[in-house]
């Protein structure tokens, strides 16, 4: 909401955030990064018209990769371990996505997205916790803690809907999806819907279709200028 005049005045910086982040900014101040920037955070590589957002946030950049039209909006989380995460073109990771990537690789193909506030794991509890008596704290050596630990995989064109969570194995398949709110515990077959917990198939996408929609893009004015 915009504001301006006297009523803006009498606010407060904390009841006025968007206005106190401009104003204590340098100028010119954009919403994300510049190339210099992003030269700067010390990634192993990031291609052209990476859009990163100032709040998103990344541990170890020096393994993570960016491709080319690829965005990371606000308040994102990338925690990238020796395997490093890596990120295609044109993929969208929405506001508060996190990717914990201590456990394994992360592979984000082309075209595929995390919505607001989905979640990957590439370390999670074990269900031997249940049976043995584990304790679940990080902050123990591992000899107490039984994790499940493996690599996380979104194919071309597949989508983890808004409030999701991945665990740790997952490969989801070339356009496959998962709704809102799901928890996806185990990977999912190539044009595969799913949603809920526990997740059920909803439907299924033509994958003949995906690659058309893909070509026409490339052709299209957007593909051929951002080429």
């Amino acid at each position: 909401m915009a504001m301006c005049g006297s009523d803006s005045k009498r606010l407060s910086p904390l009841e006025r955030p968007h206005l106190f982040y401009l104003r204590c900014c340098p100028e010119p101040m954009t919403r994300f990064l510049s190339r210099p920037e992003l030269e700067a955070m010390g990634f192993e590589s990031f291609g052209n018209d990476v859009k990163i957002d100032r709040q998103a946030v990344f541990i170890n950049p020096d393994t993570v990769s960016l491709g080319d039209h690829c965005r990371i909006d606000a308040f994102s989380l990338i925690s990238a371990g020796a395997e490093g995460v890596r990120i295609g073109r044109y993929v969208h990771l929405g506001a508060s996505c996190q990717i914990f990537g201590g456990g394994g690789a992360v592979l984000l193909e082309d075209f595929s997205c995390l919505s607001g506030r989905a979640t990957a794991y590439t370390s999670s509890m074990s269900g031997r916790l249940l049976i043995n008596n584990f304790i679940p704290n990080p902050t123990l050596p591992e000899a107490f803690r039984s994790m499940r630990q493996g690599p996380v995989i979104l194919r071309k064109h597949s989508c983890v809907g808004c409030g999701s969570v991945v665990l740790p194995g997952v490969e989801m398949g070339f356009g496959s999806v998962a709704g809102a709110l799901t928890l996806v515990r185990k990977s999912v077959p190539e044009g595969v819907v799913i949603c809920g917990n526990p997740a059920r198939v909803l439907l299924h996408r033509d994958r003949a279709e995906l690659e058309r929609l893909e070509e026409d893009f490339f052709a299209s004015e957007w593909g051929q200028s951002g080429s």
